[in-house]
Parts: C-alpha cells; sequence; structure tokens
C-alpha cells in the first residue's frame, strides 16, 4: 500500500513542479530587471532554509576548503549568498525571452572577443570550455548571440516533464541541446562535421 501512495505523490509532485515552472516561465518576462534581482534574493534565502541538506553541505565544503579563515558566521552568509546566486541565475534564464540578437549586450559584457573571433570560423571545428559558475546560464546564450553556436550535452530532470521548458530556453540564441545518452557520439559527429561544443568545467 506505501508503494502506490509513494507513486501517486511522486505523480502529483512532478505534476506540480511542471505547473510551477510552466508558470514562471510566462509571468518572469514580464518582470523588470529590477524586480528580478529582487525575486531571486528572496528565493535564494528560501530555498537555503528549505534544503537544509544542500546549505549543511555549502557549509562543510567552506570548512574544509577555507579552514579557520571564515567564522561559523562568514561561512553562514557565504552559503546563503551561494544559494541566492544560483536563484539569480535561474531567474535570469526564465527571464531571458527578454532577450534578443539586438539588445543582449545592454545586459551581459563580453571581453577580448576578437581575439576568439580571429581562432574560429565555418571552416574550424572547436571545443568551448569554461567553468560552471556564476551566471553559466547568460553566458551560453551569450555565446549564441555571438555566433558561437554550438552541441551541448543536456543533463535531464528526473521530472521530464520539466525537460521541453528549460531546453526551448536555453536553446534560444541558437544552440542545439542533446540528451546524455550516446552524448560523446553525437559530440564526435559535430566536430566532424565542423561544428563546435562546449564542456562545463566543475
Amino acid at each position: 500500500m506505501a508503494k502506490p501512495m509513494r507513486s501517486h505523490w511522486k505523480r502529483l509532485r512532478y505534476r506540480l513542479e511542471w505547473i510551477g515552472l510552466l508558470l514562471a516561465a510566462k509571468l518572469i518576462p514580464l518582470f523588470s530587471r529590477k524586480a528580478c534581482y529582487h525575486l531571486a534574493r528572496t528565493a535564494g534565502v528560501l530555498l537555503s532554509f528549505l534544503d537544509r541538506q544542500a546549505y549543511q553541505v555549502a557549509l562543510s565544503n567552506l570548512e574544509v576548503v577555507f579552514g579557520a579563515r571564515f567564522s561559523p558566521r562568514e561561512r553562514r552568509k557565504i552559503a546563503r549568498e551561494s544559494f541566492q546566486h544560483f536563484a539569480q541565475t535561474m531567474v535570469d534564464l526564465l527571464w531571458s525571452p527578454r532577450l534578443t540578437q539586438q539588445n543582449f549586450s545592454d545586459y551581459i559584457e563580453s571581453h577580448n572577443l576578437d581575439e576568439t573571433i580571429c581562432d574560429t570560423g565555418p571552416e574550424r571545428s572547436f571545443i568551448i570550455a569554461c567553468y560552471h559558475y556564476s551566471n553559466f546560464e547568460w553566458l551560453s546564450l551569450a555565446g549564441g548571440f555571438l555566433d558561437l553556436k554550438g552541441t551541448i550535452i543536456s543533463q535531464g530532470f528526473k521530472n521530464s516533464s520539466l525537460n521541453p521548458i528549460f531546453n526551448k530556453l536555453r536553446e534560444q540564441s541558437g544552440h542545439e541541446l542533446v540528451p546524455r545518452e550516446r552524448g560523446i557520439i553525437r559530440l564526435y559527429k559535430a566536430l566532424r562535421r565542423k561544428g563546435r561544443t562546449a564542456l562545463l568545467v566543475d
């Protein structure tokens, strides 16, 4: 009896997650940038309280890496701000339908682009490597708008109904997302076709 109940709750939870994400994807693009900032700050604080396991992991990581450099109070502040930064990244992704080829540079700065363009071109295949931190979602979108489009392996969600919404947001500047299944083969074929791929380094 317990197993069917868990299965029913899981289906209900997945359905509610899908509805929540769909509503957020419709509503957040209507917000101003200032409203998005305050929304993300608030959501990040709430998430740090709701996901206590992840919050404790963040505190432990800070203690292992920095030892006694930061006080317990400072570690709590840094961990909370990391949740806020992640929330900002997600809110910005949901707001990103407002970004276009014409206006993205009003929100995203790029540096040393001329050097990158000199080393690329339609006759070359290449791999882009970047750190998987900060606003990595907008970094990817900016790459597409700057004509650095590529084939990217996408980590699917346990709730597969969320994947189409996130994929649409992430592909809007010209990237192609492929699932992890046979992902390496897909990337290899893209490179053989003089395509581009990206690696996120954790």
